[in-house]
């Protein structure tokens, strides 16, 4: 008889400023992230957007404004760096509409860069790595624009 697996859910959000995708770094594992963050137990039977806007207010501030698409552009398998979780990540397309990053101590830095020039193994790896790339790639191929 088989075992059910117990996971979690984390939302990210592939965030879009004129042709540049916001990247960021992770203060405890120094892996390359994306804003957004894990579900908590309660918002599970909650509209998710609460969870994830809770999420991109906690990590960017609340001056921060994005336009984020209603339905997930993908979902993908992760493994989350603090205690080796298995989780599922559901990625979400959103478009930058204003204001300034005020970065959570939960990351050392963000950065803006080139989706045409960049090259994601600099900052991610593993699971991250295998998002970053199928975003960049459906990107490229006009998928979200």
């Amino acid at each position: 008889m088989s075992k059910h697996g117990q996971f979690q859910i984390t939302q990210k959000v592939f965030v879009i400023k004129e042709n540049k995708l916001l990247v960021m770094k992770d203060h405890k594992s120094g892996a390359g992230d994306l804003p957004g963050g894990r579900m908590n137990q309660e918002e599970f039977f909650q509209d998710w957007m609460i969870s994830l806007n809770r999420e991109i207010e906690e990590e960017m501030g609340s001056n921060f404004k994005l336009e984020i698409s209603k339905e997930p552009i993908f979902i993908h398998k992760h493994l989350v760096n603090d205690g080796n979780h298995p989780c599922l990540v559901i990625a979400y397309f959103a478009k930058y509409i204003s204001g300034e990053i005020l970065i959570s101590d939960e990351h050392d830095f963000y950065k803006w860069v080139e989706i045409d020039s960049y090259n994601p193994e600099e900052l991610f790896s593993e699971y991250m790595l295998e998002i970053i790339n199928l975003f960049l790639k459906r990107y490229k191929n006009g998928l979200y624009l």
